[in-house]
C-alpha cells in the first residue's frame, strides 16, 4: 500500500506543477459549465403555461366567459391581442397557437345558428395541439353551460328562478361529479428544470472525463523519459503502480467534482445535496471511470500524439453519446438505448436522478453498479497491458 499512496502523491505534485492541467480541470470546466448553463435558459424555468393569442371580435357575454375559462386553465397563457396580428405571431413563434373569437359569437350561441370559433397553429406541433384541446375543453364547457341553461328555462319558462337558470347549471359544472387528479412523474413535486439542472451535471461528467488526459500523458512521458524502468527498482508490481496513478487520479478528479458540484449548488441553486450519500457513490464512481479508462489508454498506445488524439476522442464521444451536451430526453427511443451502451449515460442518469428526481442511495445502485463493471474491466484490461518499457 506504501508503494501505491508514494505513486499517487508524486503524480498530484506533478499536475500542481503543471499549468495547462489547472487550465483544462479548474477554469474551462468552471467557464463551460456557465456557458452551457445560460444556453439552455439559465436560472430561468420558464412558464409552465403554453402562450395562446386571443383575438376577441365579439365583446360579448359568452366571448368574455370563455376568455375567463382560458385564463383558469392551467395549461395555457393568454395574450391578447388584435385578429390581424394572430397569423404573425404564430408565425414568428411568438405564441404556440391563436384563437379567433369572431364578431356575433355570443348572439350566435344563444341561437339555434350555432357558433364557430377559429385556431390558428403550426400543423405538427405538440404544444399547439395541446392548445387546441385547452380550446376545445373550454369551448365544451361553454356549450354545456349554455346548452343546460336553455333546457331548464323552456322547462321552467314561468318558474320564477328561471332567470337564475343560468347561475345554477355554471355552479353545478364548477362541483363536477367526476374530477381527474393529475400527479407529477419524473421530477421533484412542483419543480421545473432549469438550464444549470441540465448544463451542470452533463459538463461535470464531459470535464472529467477529458481529465483522463492528464493521467493518460503522464503516464506516456514516464515511459519516455525511462521513470517506468527506475520503477523495476522498487520491487513495485505492474498492480500497484496502476493502482497508484489510479488513486491519483482519483483525487485530481474529486477535488474537480467538488468545485463543479459547489459551483452548481451554492452559484446556480442545483440541488446536488438532495442526498449526500449517493450525490458520493455516484462522484467516486465517476472519478474511478476516468482513472481507469485513462490508464488503459496509456498502456495500449506509446506515442504521445496517439496517446492525446485517443483521449481527446474517446472524452468527447463518450460525452455526447452520454448525453452531457443534451439530454438523452430530447433524442428519440433508439438513439437512447444506443447512448446507455456507455457508462456516461449511466452516470448522467443518476446524477441528473439525484438533482431533479429526488434520487437516493437505492435508485442509484442499478446505473452507478453499471458503471463499475466498466470501470473493473477496463481497470484488469490496463493492468494486463501495463509495461514498464
Amino acid at each position: 500500500m506504501r508503494y501505491i499512496w508514494t505513486l499517487a502523491a508524486k503524480d498530484l505534485l506533478q499536475t500542481r506543477r503543471d499549468r495547462m492541467a489547472a487550465l483544462f480541470t479548474f477554469i474551462l470546466p468552471t467557464a463551460f459549465t456557465v456557458f452551457f448553463g445560460l444556453l439552455m435558459g439559465g436560472l430561468s424555468s420558464g412558464s409552465e403555461r403554453i402562450p395562446l393569442a386571443v383575438a376577441d371580435g365579439d365583446g360579448g357575454v359568452a366571448a368574455r366567459k370563455l376568455v375567463s375559462l382560458l385564463e383558469s386553465s392551467p395549461l395555457v397563457e393568454l395574450k391578447m391581442i388584435d385578429a390581424a396580428a394572430v397569423d404573425k405571431a404564430v408565425d414568428d413563434e411568438q405564441v404556440a397557437a391563436g384563437l379567433l373569437i369572431p364578431a356575433g359569437f355570443s348572439a350566435s350561441l344563444d341561437s339555434d345558428v350555432g357558433a364557430r370559433l377559429t385556431v390558428v397553429r403550426v400543423l405538427g406541433s405538440t404544444g399547439s395541439q395541446s392548445v387546441e384541446e385547452a380550446v376545445r375543453a373550454a369551448a365544451d364547457r361553454l356549450a354545456s353551460e349554455r346548452l343546460a341553461a336553455a333546457v331548464a328555462v323552456r322547462t321552467v319558462e314561468d318558474s320564477p328562478r328561471a332567470a337564475q337558470v343560468g347561475e345554477i347549471v355554471s355552479g353545478l359544472l364548477e362541483r363536477p361529479a367526476l374530477t381527474i387528479a393529475a400527479k407529477e412523474s419524473g421530477s421533484k413535486a412542483g419543480q421545473i428544470p432549469r438550464g444549470f439542472d441540465q448544463s451542470s451535471p452533463g459538463m461535470l461528467v464531459n470535464w472529467v472525463m477529458f481529465s483522463l488526459l492528464t493521467v493518460a500523458t503522464g503516464l506516456v512521458m514516464e515511459r519516455k523519459t525511462g521513470a517506468l524502468r527506475r520503477l523495476l527498482g522498487t520491487h513495485a508490481s505492474r498492480s500497484q503502480v496502476i493502482a497508484g496513478k489510479a488513486l491519483a487520479m482519483l483525487i485530481l478528479t474529486m477535488l474537480q467534482q467538488v468545485l463543479l458540484i459547489g459551483l452548481g449548488q451554492f452559484a446556480f441553486g442545483v440541488d446536488y445535496l438532495s442526498d449526500p450519500p449517493a450525490l458520493l457513490m455516484t462522484m467516486v464512481t465517476l472519478s474511478a471511470l476516468a482513472s481507469c479508462l485513462g490508464l488503459l489508454i496509456a498502456t495500449v498506445f506509446r506515442s504521445e500524439q496517439a496517446v492525446i488524439a485517443t483521449t481527446v476522442i474517446a472524452s468527447m464521444v463518450l460525452s455526447a453519446l452520454g448525453g452531457a451536451w443534451f439530454p438523452l430526453e430530447v433524442t428519440g427511443p433508439g438513439f437512447s438505448r444506443i447512448a446507455h451502451l456507455v457508462p456516461t449515460s449511466w452516470l448522467l442518469d443518476a446524477l441528473r436522478g439525484i438533482v431533479l428526481k429526488g434520487w437516493g442511495v437505492p435508485e442509484v445502485l442499478l446505473p452507478l453498479g453499471v458503471v463499475w463493471a466498466f470501470s473493473l474491466a477496463f481497470f484488469a484490461l490496463a493492468v494486463w497491458r501495463f509495461r514498464f518499457e
